[in-house]
């Protein structure tokens, strides 16, 4: 019996635990850059695509002025396990000075689709996982219910004025 490159690659992913769902949106421009396990759940960092200029990126040497705000809207939709985000937070500030990719865009907790992450609107270069914690804490203790969805405006993340999301999805924010 013989097998494609891409059935071996799926059927050793899948040993060794390591299959996700990848972002539903077809901006094809972020791919999982690090797997780290913690426990029963995955933490999964998102970057944008080596080589790629996203038309959104701030260059991180010209700061955007920024209120620093972390507006809080909540939303109904994309909402993701509570249980879980209250671990990624918790997370974001216990291991708040480890620096996170070349151009991360979004941090998930999780496994098997059950899965809460932390992204932002635009790339913003390396950044401490510490600087998405108030933002984020400040998301979960507005929008706090059995399932959590929200985003702050105004967050100001390596010079760069975003919006930061908590959702159950690693794209779309904006």
């Amino acid at each position: 019996m013989q097998f494609s490159h891409l059935s071996v690659a799926a059927v050793l992913a899948l040993v060794a635990g390591l299959v996700y769902a990848a972002p539903t949106e077809s901006d094809g421009e972020l791919f999982i850059s690090k797997i780290i396990p913690m426990g029963e759940y995955n933490l999964t960092i998102w970057s944008d695509v080596p080589g790629t200029t996203p038309a959104n990126a701030f260059d991180v040497r010209a700061p955007v002025p920024c209120s620093g705000n972390n507006d809080v809207t909540c939303s109904g939709s994309h909402q993701a396990n509570s249980g879980i985000c209250n671990q990624l937070v918790n997370q974001l500030n216990s291991n708040s000075g480890v620096v996170i990719g070349d151009s991360p865009r979004s941090i998930c907790l999780g496994q098997s689709g059950n899965q809460c992450c932390v992204s932002w609107s635009a790339a913003v270069g390396s950044m401490p996982q510490g600087d998405l914690f108030n933002a984020a804490k400040k998301i979960f203790s507005t929008c706090f219910g059995d399932n959590i969805s929200g985003l702050a405006r105004n967050v100001n993340l390596n010079g760069g004025c975003v919006t930061e999301c908590l959702s159950n999805r690693a794209t779309g924010c904006s």
